[in-house]
């Protein structure tokens, strides 16, 4: 289940951010702003492009750690959001981030 939220999220980011950057930032449509949600969704890009491998794959120790790596993006993505004061920025991230987690930890204990 949290592969698949996690699926979901990272394409909608990945694709919107590839298509209109500019929605997905304040400043929208600035150079600056564009370029910036570009980069980010890159990174959505690789987390699920690597999700879909290994479960595709069944490689159920790589998924763990690709989850595991998810749900560290996730908590630097909350700890921003705690620093610019933005509860909705935080709290989704961190919701995220122990999802994502606790995925990788029983992930990682039932298919040794």
């Amino acid at each position: 289940m949290a592969a698949v939220a996690t699926a979901a999220a990272s394409g909608y980011f990945a694709v919107g951010g590839i298509l209109t950057p500019g929605a997905l930032v304040a400043g929208g449509d600035a150079a600056a702003a564009r370029v910036f949600a570009a980069y980010m969704s890159a990174r959505g890009v690789v987390l699920l492009g690597a999700l879909l491998l290994c479960t595709a794959l069944r490689a159920w120790r790589p998924l763990a750690l690709v989850l595991a790596l998810n749900a560290a993006v996730q908590a630097v993505d909350a700890v921003i959001g705690v620093v610019r004061h933005e509860p909705a920025q935080a709290i989704g991230p961190a919701c995220f981030a122990l999802v994502l987690a606790a995925a990788a930890v029983l992930l990682g204990r039932t298919r040794r």
